[in-house]
């Protein structure tokens, strides 16, 4: 750990952390470029940031008043809305694995806030449930409230409206990638995916009109696991290979301290990536210098492989799009860029708290 320690300069590590963005250190390395960045780009890259600083921010608050993971709460409150879902229904909606759904139930269940009659039977909130319900919905409508301000409810309601079109464009993507990967001995044979997802009737009658959070959540986890896929079937790297490859190939030189922030992930798993990058012949490492900086750039093979990667992305993101004309697409960027804008309102408000 010392050795690791010294090696990526834990001092550059802290300055570069200070209120940056992933988006922000890519846009240093790219600015003049003929290439907008990849995030720029691709919505899925938007959402993952604005979705990760609404997490940061959100984390201290569910903790005090909740405990339950972020999954769990999701699940709470989707049942609450409509009154009761299958585990079918909540794989769907919120675009998570199975095997996911069913460690989330199973300790709600012990815990006695959700009840089926059997296996396959709607879950309903037991009185206990309810009582969290509603703790959590009076803390998520006021981070809700606080996300959303300054935008005017037509255009929330169209961004809405858009989220739930590209969550289902999104599992559709996700239903072909399992057959292509299936076909091609990726993943085992399997049953086909639930979706498209559609909002059952609430206990009125109606359709609920839950939170905007959980709906950008179930969009993300659509689209990750449909690139997941992509990526090891048509690249063999895993999605996480994919995103260190990509950050390299498009602003090279890297400095290893500094890729390590822009991923946000711990430092061995990231020192394990480059190293699998650099044996698979994709990446190489140098030291300008007689300072402890490393340097990450991609090989020549490495360079057509991003390119490779990157024009799958681009593919992948024009049949997301599908149907949508260039205003929409820009109105809903614009939209996802004004709530990252309060989402990092938000997260600067907590950490002075």
């Amino acid at each position: 750990m010392r050795a690791l320690d010294r090696l990526y300069n834990v001092a550059i590590l802290k300055r570069l952390c200070e209120e940056r963005t992933l988006a922000e250190l890519i846009d240093e390395k790219v600015a003049g470029g003929t290439r907008a960045p990849m995030h720029e780009r691709l919505v899925g890259a938007r959402l993952f940031g604005l979705i990760r600083l609404v997490r940061e921010s959100g984390v201290h608050a569910y903790e005090r008043e909740i405990g339950y993971k972020e999954i769990q709460r999701q699940l709470i409150i989707m049942i609450g809305v409509t009154g009761g879902l299958s585990s079918h229904e909540i794989v769907s909606l919120t675009g998570h694995e199975k095997a996911q759904v069913s460690r989330a139930i199973k300790p709600l269940e012990e815990a006695g806030l959700i009840e089926r009659e059997r296996l396959r039977a709607k879950l309903t909130l037991l009185p206990p449930g309810k009582k969290i319900f509603d703790r959590i919905m009076t803390i998520s409508r006021a981070r809700d409230a606080a996300l959303t301000a300054g935008i005017e409810a037509d255009d929330l309601k169209r961004f809405i409206a858009m989220t739930e079109e590209l969550t289902r464009h999104a599992a559709t993507l996700y239903a072909e990638e399992r057959r292509l990967s299936a076909e091609a001995g990726v993943i085992g044979a399997c049953s086909a995916a639930a979706g498209p997802p559609a909002w059952p009737t609430g206990p009125d009658g109606r359709k609920p009109t839950p939170l905007l959070t959980p709906k950008l959540i179930s969009l993300i986890a659509y689209l990750k696991r449909s690139a997941m896929l992509a990526y090891q079937r048509s690249h063999g790297l895993s999605h996480f290979q994919w995103q260190v490859l990509a950050i390299i190939g498009e602003t090279p030189p890297v400095p290893l301290a500094r890729l390590i922030v822009m991923m946000g992930r711990d430092k061995s798993q990231v020192g394990r990536t480059v190293a699998h990058l650099e044996q698979a012949g994709l990446i190489e490492r140098t030291r300008p210098t007689r300072r402890r900086d490393i340097m990450l750039e991609p090989t020549a093979k490495g360079a057509d492989f991003f390119q490779s990667l990157y024009d799958l992305a681009m593919r992948r993101e024009d049949a997301l799009w599908s149907g949508h004309d260039a205003a929409g697409r820009a109105f809903y960027i614009a939209t996802i860029d004004r709530l990252t804008v309060n989402a990092r309102d938000m997260l600067e408000k907590e950490e002075a708290a």
